[in-house]
């Protein structure tokens, strides 16, 4: 499903566009603000929600803005292509763990698109896969 996912994403004649732009090298101690497209479906039920997202060693700290709720958990970047990189996450859920998948590309150096991709989680449906857009901060 990854591949397949990787593979959309570089056919994408909108994604394809980004490949001026490059990715940093590592996420660590920064921080990224990401807006989930907006269309709500049953299997997006985090539609419109933004959440800031702040990297530190392996770990991070996911803020959903306008709540309360900050939920940790750790990660791992890996750079594929100078536009394309992604990060795996094991989140510590209140509700109980969630593996997900972030597979970013640029548009500049500081924004760009996500397509999220839950591999498992207690929020149902436990698989599903949406996307969004993300901004790093200096």
């Amino acid at each position: 499903m990854q591949r397949l996912t990787l593979l959309t994403a570089l056919l994408c004649p909108a994604l394809a566009a980004a490949s001026n732009c490059t990715l940093p090298t590592t996420v660590d101690q920064r921080q990224f603000t990401n807006f989930s497209d907006p269309l709500y479906a049953p299997d997006n039920p985090n539609a419109g929600r933004m959440v800031q997202v702040s990297f530190a060693g392996n770990q991070y700290v996911l803020d959903v803005l306008g709540t309360d709720l900050r939920i940790g958990g750790s990660y791992r970047y890996q750079r594929l292509a100078p536009h394309i990189a992604e990060i795996r996450m094991s989140e510590s859920h209140p509700a109980g763990a969630a593996h997900y998948t972030l597979l970013l590309t640029c548009l500049s150096e500081r924004q760009g698109r996500f397509i999220y991709t839950q591999h498992d989680g207690p929020i149902t449906p436990r698989q599903r896969q949406n996307s969004g857009r993300w901004t790093l901060h200096p």
